[in-house]
């Protein structure tokens, strides 16, 4: 179902330079999408153009169907609906603390005291801010302003959030947390539009990719389809992501096959083909140069065993040692080792309780009793819950990618995930296996 979408939008500078020069968009309801583009191809202008806050000079903007009108009462009905975060958040952050600056909105909308109180607490505590809400937001770093001048747009519940360079001037962590921020808005049914330059981060997160050039679309579609292409990205001035790079070189020289991938799981799928060539090993037991060896996976290690027949063989370039490497040559057939699991709990969000409903002991029992290698965790209520139950996470971002990466080097996985996200693990790891790689087990249970 679409949710916006324009009709050949038209619109120039004062000096007469064109900034948006016939767009047709048609963006559907609940998906992730990023525009990408040389600066000047006009993202930032069209961002304008769909919230209202720029008027089209030909063409219009449909929301839910209605052509927007550019009366006061009509806009703001729309910016509550389509909220936009801009690139600089010291361009949006401006009231003498967090609190205040997160109820701008509300209070525009007209809301009652209790009502905006209540919005901007929910806010403050879903996006992990409460302990900043008397903080001056100059005093915060890059990105905690970020984090507040986002909280400022969810606190009007919109049902669009449109975001400029979400991840400029942030560190790795701090760009770790909003794209995780954004994960759970998505899975609260928000529509989340970005722009960015990073193309590694369009290709693996964008379910569609808007290529601009020039004020106008020059492309669109799948992530797939687009960063695969090296003409377009050549002609738009683009760079191919490291992942398609990568590939690329692997499969010149026999290493992987099949389709481009996005993320670093589809490449190393891509590379379980029937041909391996010549590769690194480490020496299971004492082996001998010329000796035919069978080949494993062993926690993410290839492992050379001398006298086994192995589906995956090949024969030594040396002697070696047990604990040794080894170079194999002559490798056929593919590599395999037993994956791990990937046990999924639910936490309740936030505004379902958060981490207050959760039996803490249970959790430490269900840690301490099982054997789990290694511990992700996804949202704001399930990093609380960690924290509480004392239990250290290995890592936040990119978790579902990562637990099956887990997983495939035969290692067990907990993962902690607030809310619908918990969904979306096991979503992602049964769409995976459909694919007719190695089996992934996951399970699902409520805190």
């Amino acid at each position: 179902m679409a949710i916006i979408e324009t009709r050949d939008l038209k619109y120039g500078y004062p000096d007469g330079t064109p900034a948006i020069n016939g767009i047709d968009i048609t963006i559907e309801k609940g998906k992730k999408l990023a525009f990408v583009g040389p600066n000047g191809s006009g993202k930032s202008t069209l961002f304008l153009l769909l919230n209202g806050t720029l008027k089209p000079q030909h063409g219009m903007v449909l929301f839910h169907d209605r052509p927007l009108r550019y009366d006061s009462r009509s806009l703001n009905e729309v910016r509550k609906e389509i909220g936009i975060v801009f690139q600089n958040p010291n361009d949006q952050l401006f009231a003498p603390t967090v609190y205040h600056d997160v109820a701008f909105g509300p209070v525009n909308l007209g809301y009652t005291n209790d009502k905006v109180e209540s919005c901007v607490n929910s806010t403050l505590e879903t996006l992990d801010l409460t302990q900043l809400r008397n903080k001056p937001p100059h005093h915060l770093s890059s990105g905690q302003k970020k984090k507040v001048a986002i909280a400022g747009v969810v606190a009007m519940e919109p049902d669009v959030i449109i975001l400029d360079e979400p991840l400029s001037n942030l560190d790795p962590g701090g760009a770790g947390e909003i794209m995780e921020l954004l994960s759970e808005l998505k899975t609260l049914g928000k529509t989340i539009i970005i722009s960015t330059h990073d193309v590694d981060l369009a290709s693996r997160w964008a379910d569609v990719v808007y290529v601009m050039k020039e004020g106008k679309i020059y492309r669109s579609g799948h992530p797939s389809s687009i960063f695969s292409d090296r003409a377009l990205m050549e002609h738009t001035k683009l760079k191919l992501p490291a992942i398609v790079e990568t590939f690329r070189e692997f499969e010149a020289r026999g290493i992987a096959e099949g389709h481009v991938p996005m993320t670093l799981l589809d490449l190393m799928d891509s590379m379980e083909c029937s041909y391996i060539g010549v590769r690194c090993a480490v020496a299971d037991r004492d082996i001998r140069k010329g000796q035919q060896v069978g080949l494993f996976m062993r926690e993410g290690t290839i492992i050379a065993v001398p006298h086994i027949v192995q589906e995956t063989a090949g024969r030594a370039l040396s002697d070696a040692a047990a604990g040794d490497e080894v170079m194999v040559e002559d490798v056929r057939g593919p590599l395999s080792s037993e994956t791990g699991c990937i046990h999924v709990v639910r936490i309740p969000r936030v505004i379902e309780g958060g981490s207050r409903n959760v039996d803490l002991e249970g959790i430490r029992a269900l840690f301490e009793k099982a054997t789990f290698d290694r511990v992700g965790v996804m949202g704001t209520s399930a990093r609380v819950t960690a924290a509480k139950a004392g239990i250290r996470p290995d890592f936040e971002v990119d978790v579902i990618q990562s637990g099956m990466l887990f997983a495939l080097r035969g290692l067990n996985c907990l993962v902690l995930a607030s809310g619908g996200m918990a969904d979306l693990v096991k979503k992602r790891v049964d769409e995976r296996n459909q694919s007719g790689h190695r089996h992934i087990r996951c399970s699902i249970e409520m805190s």
